[in-house]
C-alpha cells in the first residue's frame, strides 16, 4: 500500500515546466489577439461599417483641429458639420437647447443633436449617444469625435439596409466634458427621452486599442446577449462594470444608468498619455480602433433594436469574452451555486485522492494557505517596487512601460514560486492541489454571493479543475488545464490595467497575477531543484533587470509626453499678476528660466484643494477689469440666509466662477434658476466651486440658501482659455515633450468679496 502524503511517481519537474510555457503562450496570445481589427476601407459593401469612410467623415468635423468646448464658437462650427452631414444623409436632424448643471458645480447652456430613423414597429427605440464637445486642451478627435464618426456611418449604414424592428435615436450631445450636461439636459427636459429604451453609448480615454464594452445599466442579462450574438470581435467581462462603478469616472451613460435605462458603454483606452491633451489628434487616432468602435455600436445597437423594448426581460449577467472569440454568460444568481459545485467536486477528488494514499490533510492545509501567503508577501515585494518605481514615473503613464509592466510580472512570479518552495516541503502534490482549488472555490462562492460579475474568474478554473480532479490524471490533466484556463480569461483583462490605472494598476496586476501563479504550487512540490530553487531566483533576478530599465528609461518623448499647463492669474483686488505653472516636476529649466519661477511650489490660491501646489513668478500686469458679484437681495427667514447675486465678467470673459465657503453652510444653490445637486463636503474640502460656463454677456443670477447669517468672504473668478502675448516666450520655452491637458493655459482674474 502506498505512503498516504507521498506520490507514487518520482519528483519531475516537467508539469512545471509545461505548465510555465503554456502561461507564456496564453500571454503572447493575449497580446496578439487583444488587437483590433483591420480597418475596412472605403469602397466596402454600403451595409458594412468602414474605418475608411468614417476616417473621412472625422476628418470634416474636425475642420482645423482647434479645440471645441461647450459653448465655444469653434463648438458651433462643428455642430453645423454635424447638422450638414445628417441632412446630406437623409435624416432631419434638430437642435435642442437646454440649461444643466452637475453635481460638481459646472453649468452650461448645451446644444444636442437629435436624429430619428424609425423601424417596423412603433413604440421605443435605441438611442445612439456620443459627445460633441472636447476639453478646452485639445482637438477631442478620439474622444469624442471619433465616436461621432462612428455614430455618423452607422446612421448611413442603417439608412441603406432594411428597417430595424424598432427605430434608432441618434443623440450627438454636448457638454459632457463639463460634466455630463448634454445629456443630463436631454433626460430631464427633452420629449424624445420618453421614445428611448436603450442605450449605446460611445467613449475613448485614448487614441488606440480595442474597444472595449466596458459598463452596463440595467438589467443586463439581455442586452450582454443581444450584442453578443451579433459581434464580430467581443472584448468584454462583467468583471468591467463591476469594477468600474466603484472608479470616481463618468460617461453619458453615467445619467441614463441613474434611470435604470438598460446600455452598453463602448471604449478604447490604448495610448492613455494622449487623453484630453492636443494630441489626441486626426493623425494620432487609430483606424483599427475606429473599425472596432463601429462593428461593436452597430451590433449592439441591430442586437437591442431586435429586442423586446417595450418589455426588455430582467436580470443581471455574468460574462466573459474567450480570446475575444465568443462570449460566455450566465444568469448571475447562478454564481454562488457554480461556486458550490466547484467545491463539491475538487472536495470528492480530494477525497478519492486520499482513498490512493496521494493526500494527507496537513498537505490539504498547506495548499489552503499558499495563495492568501503569496497574496500577502506580493502586496509587500509589490509596494517595495511600486515605491522604486514612483521616482521614475512621475505620472501615471509613462513613454517606455513595458520594463516596468515585465517587473511586475515577474516579481509576482518569483514571490509565488517561492510561496510554494516554502510550503511544499513536505506537501503532497494532491493535498496542495485540492488545498488550491479549495480555496478558489470558496473565493468563487463568497464572490458570487457579493460581486457576481468578478467571480467567473474563480469560478471556472475551479470548476475545470474539480472535474479533471476526478478523472486521477494529477500530473497531467488536473495540475496544467485549469492553470491554463485561468490564465487564458485572466491574461486578457490584466494587459488592459496600465492602460486603465497606470503605475497603481501595475502594482494591481501584480497582486492579481498571484492568484494564478500560485495555481502552480502543486506542480512545485513536485518539480526538481530547478524548478524548485532556480525558476524563482531566474524570475527575480529578471524582475530586477527590468526594473532597472524601468528606472533608466526616459519617462516622456514627443509620442507620450508629459503635461504641463501655465496660467495667468491677476489678483483684481491689488492689482499683483502672476504666472502659475503647473505639472508633475522637475520642470523644464527653459521655462524656469523665461518666466523666473520660485524654486518652491506653493499653494496658489485660498480656494485650492488640499495638495494642489504651483511654481510663482511675478508677470507683467493685464490693467483689465476684475468680475463683480453683486448682491441684489439679501433676506432673512427662518434662521436661513437668502442671497440672490450677480457674478458679471467686466472683461467678457464667457466662464464665471464663484467660490461658496463651507463656513457659509450652503443649504441650496441655483444659478439662472437650474439648481445645482448637492453633495456632502469631502474631508479638508473648505471651498467649492460653482461655474458658468456659458455666461451671458450681462452675467449669471445666482439664488443661495445659507445657514450662516453673518458677513462672510466669497470670491469671484472669470477664466478665458489660452495666454496674452506676454506669455508667448513661456510658451515657447514648454519642451515638446510637454502638453497641456484638460482646460490646457488659461487667464485668470479673480476678487474678493465680503457680503
Amino acid at each position: 500500500m502506498a505512503d498516504p502524503g507521498r506520490d507514487v511517481e518520482p519528483r519531475s519537474g516537467w508539469g512545471l515546466t509545461a505548465a510555465l510555457i503554456l502561461l507564456a503562450l496564453a500571454l503572447l496570445l493575449a497580446v496578439v489577439l487583444s488587437y483590433p481589427p483591420a480597418p475596412k476601407a472605403k469602397d466596402v459593401p454600403l451595409t458594412e461599417f468602414s474605418a475608411g469612410r468614417a476616417r473621412e467623415v472625422l476628418r470634416t468635423l474636425l475642420g482645423d483641429g482647434a479645440p471645441h468646448p461647450v459653448g465655444s464658437a469653434a463648438n458651433a462650427r462643428v455642430r453645423e458639420r454635424i447638422l450638414t452631414h445628417l441632412r446630406w444623409l437623409g435624416y432631419a436632424p434638430e437642435v435642442q437647447e437646454g440649461f444643466a448643471c452637475s453635481a460638481g458645480g459646472n453649468c452650461a447652456r448645451v446644444q444636442n443633436v437629435l436624429a430619428r430613423l424609425a423601424g417596423r414597429e412603433p413604440g421605443k427605440s435605441v438611442l445612439l449617444l456620443s459627445h460633441y464637445d472636447s476639453v478646452p486642451a485639445g482637438p477631442g478627435a478620439a474622444d469624442d469625435m471619433s465616436s461621432v464618426a462612428a455614430v455618423l456611418e452607422i446612421a448611413r449604414v442603417l439608412k441603406a439596409g432594411p428597417p430595424l424592428r424598432h427605430g434608432v435615436l441618434l443623440l450627438i450631445d454636448d457638454g459632457e466634458e463639463a460634466g455630463l450636461l448634454g445629456a443630463r439636459a436631454f433626460t430631464e427636459s427633452s420629449p424624445a427621452m420618453a421614445e428611448v429604451g436603450a442605450v449605446v453609448n460611445l467613449e475613448a480615454r485614448g487614441t488606440s486599442g480595442p474597444s472595449l464594452m466596458f459598463e452596463t445599466s440595467g438589467s443586463d442579462a439581455w442586452t450582454v446577449s443581444q450584442f453578443a450574438a451579433r459581434v464580430p470581435k467581443p472584448f468584454t467581462s462583467s468583471l468591467f462594470p463591476t469594477v468600474y462603478q466603484y472608479l470616481p469616472n463618468d460617461t453619458d451613460l453615467t445619467v441614463f444608468k441613474g434611470r435604470e435605462v438598460p446600455g452598453l458603454n463602448f471604449a478604447f483606452i490604448g495610448e492613455p498619455s494622449h487623453y484630453h491633451t492636443p494630441d489626441d489628434d486626426f493623425a494620432d487616432v487609430s483606424p483599427a480602433s475606429l473599425q472596432h468602435h463601429g462593428d461593436n455600436a452597430l451590433a449592439a445597437v441591430r442586437g437591442l433594436a431586435d429586442g423586446d423594448l417595450e418589455r426588455p426581460p430582467q436580470g443581471r449577467a455574468v460574462f466573459f469574452d474567450v480570446f475575444h472569440w465568443a462570449v460566455v454568460r450566465w444568469p448571475a444568481g447562478l454564481s454562488h451555486v457554480l461556486g458550490i459545485l466547484a467545491l463539491v467536486l475538487t472536495l470528492v477528488a480530494a477525497v478519492l485522492a486520499r482513498r490512493r494514499g496521494f493526500l494527507t490533510w496537513g498537505s490539504l492545509v498547506l495548499g489552503l494557505l499558499a495563495t492568501p501567503v503569496a497574496i500577502l508577501l506580493t502586496l509587500v515585494a509589490g509596494f517595495g517596487l511600486h515605491a522604486l518605481l514612483a521616482g521614475a514615473f512621475p505620472s501615471p503613464w509613462v513613454a517606455r512601460p513595458w520594463p516596468a509592466m515585465a517587473a511586475f510580472w515577474l516579481l509576482s512570479l518569483a514571490v509565488s514560486l517561492w510561496t510554494a518552495v516554502l510550503l511544499t516541503r513536505r506537501g503532497s502534490f494532491a493535498g496542495v492541489w485540492a488545498g488550491i482549488w479549495i480555496f478558489w472555490s470558496l473565493l468563487g462562492i463568497l464572490l458570487g454571493l457579493l460581486l457576481p460579475g468578478v467571480s467567473y474568474l474563480f469560478i471556472v478554473p475551479a470548476l475545470v479543475a474539480g472535474l479533471a480532479g476526478l478523472t486521477g490524471a494529477w500530473r497531467s490533466l488536473a495540475s496544467i488545464l485549469p492553470v491554463l484556463v485561468a490564465a487564458v480569461i485572466w491574461f486578457p483583462v490584466l494587459i488592459f490595467l496600465y492602460d486603465g490605472l497606470g503605475l497603481q494598476g501595475l502594482l494591481a496586476t501584480a497582486l492579481l497575477l498571484a492568484f494564478v501563479y500560485t495555481t502552480l504550487a502543486p506542480m512545485v512540490a513536485v518539480a526538481g531543484s530547478f524548478g524548485r530553487r532556480w525558476l524563482p531566483l531566474l524570475a527575480a533576478l529578471a524582475a530586477v533587470v527590468f526594473a532597472v530599465l524601468a528606472m533608466v528609461s526616459p519617462p516622456f518623448s514627443v509620442a507620450s509626453p508629459r503635461t504641463l499647463m501655465v496660467q495667468l492669474h491677476e489678483d483684481g483686488d491689488s492689482g499683483a499678476t502672476r504666472w502659475l505653472l503647473r505639472g508633475a516636476p522637475p520642470f523644464p529649466r527653459a521655462m524656469l528660466e523665461a518666466g523666473g519661477f520660485k524654486p518652491q511650489p506653493e499653494v496658489p490660491f485660498p480656494w485650492s484643494p488640499p495638495g494642489a501646489q504651483a511654481l510663482v513668478a511675478a508677470a507683467p500686469g493685464l490693467n483689465t477689469a476684475a468680475p463683480d458679484l453683486i448682491v441684489l437681495d439679501d433676506s432673512q427667514a427662518g434662521g436661513k440666509r437668502h442671497l440672490r447675486l450677480r457674478l458679471v465678467s467686466r472683461r467678457g470673459a464667457s466662464i464665471g466662477t464663484i467660490y461658496v465657503s463651507k463656513a457659509a453652510q450652503l443649504e441650496s444653490i441655483a444659478l439662472d434658476g437650474q439648481p445645482i445637486p448637492g453633495k456632502a463636503w469631502r474631508p479638508k474640502e473648505e471651498w467649492r466651486p460653482y461655474t458658468n460656463l456659458t455666461l451671458p454677456a450681462q452675467g449669471s443670477e445666482l439664488l443661495l440658501v445659507l445657514g450662516n447669517t453673518q458677513p462672510i468672504d466669497w470670491y469671484a473668478l472669470d477664466r478665458t482659455y489660452g495666454l496674452p502675448p506676454s506669455g508667448q516666450a513661456l510658451l515657447a520655452a514648454r519642451p515638446k515633450d510637454a502638453v497641456p491637458i484638460q482646460d490646457g493655459d488659461v487667464t485668470l482674474v479673480s476678487r474678493k468679496v465680503k457680503i
